[in-house]
């Protein structure tokens, strides 16, 4: 500050300091003015000061950012472990099939072996009235259809599109199509091929 006053007479310094003076008692009156809701309160008979509010404030943002994690890291394990006990894929129709057949039902059905038989038996369904193909389906253990059976492992999908028209004017019938082994259920989408005529 000396150096910045050197070589100007006594009466300009003086007059420029207080010009100084002046203006930071307007500058630190404006902020305690504007920023007076920030810097001091009363609460308990007691003032808080800027950093305790400025630090309060961080640990509520804090807070609320671990909720958000958690909550994030919540779903990503419900999701998973839904999708690692699901089937998923696709029904197309194949080119021979009859048009009106598509007025009829199509249902997907999963079959696993039994445990004290080699024998696959029917566990799940999932079924589409009046589909449109290609149709996207999804089974998971909602669609058991047996007590006491868990959708795990190693299981065959059959898909058969069925319609029982009543009228002679239309025929009914069944197409069926399965998958050529087992698949893992949890494992990659699985794609059927409803093409072939079920015997009668």
């Amino acid at each position: 500050m000396q150096e910045a006053f050197a070589g100007v007479p006594q009466t300009m310094r003086s007059f420029s300091r207080s010009i100084v003076f002046q203006s930071d008692v307007y500058y630190n009156r404006r902020t305690l003015q504007h920023f007076s809701h920030l810097s001091l309160s009363k609460h308990n008979g007691r003032r808080s000061s800027l950093p305790q509010r400025v630090f309060t404030f961080l640990s509520l943002v804090f807070f609320a950012l671990l909720i958000t994690i958690a909550g994030n890291g919540c779903t990503q394990n419900s999701s998973s472990k839904d999708s690692s006990g699901a089937i998923t894929g696709t029904v197309r129709l194949g080119p021979h099939v009859p048009l009106w057949m598509m007025h009829g039902t199509l249902t997907v059905v999963v079959y696993m072996k039994g445990s004290t038989s080699p024998a696959y038996l029917p566990v799940a369904l999932e079924e589409f009235y009046h589909p449109a193909f290609p149709v996207p389906f999804r089974i998971t253990q909602k669609n058991v259809r047996l007590s006491g059976i868990d959708l795990k492992g190693n299981v065959r999908l059959v898909a058969n599109l069925t319609i029982d028209s009543g009228s002679p004017l239309v025929a009914s019938g069944t197409y069926t199509g399965a998958t050529a082994g087992e698949v893992a259920v949890g494992g990659p989408p699985v794609n059927l091929l409803v093409d072939t005529p079920a015997p009668r």
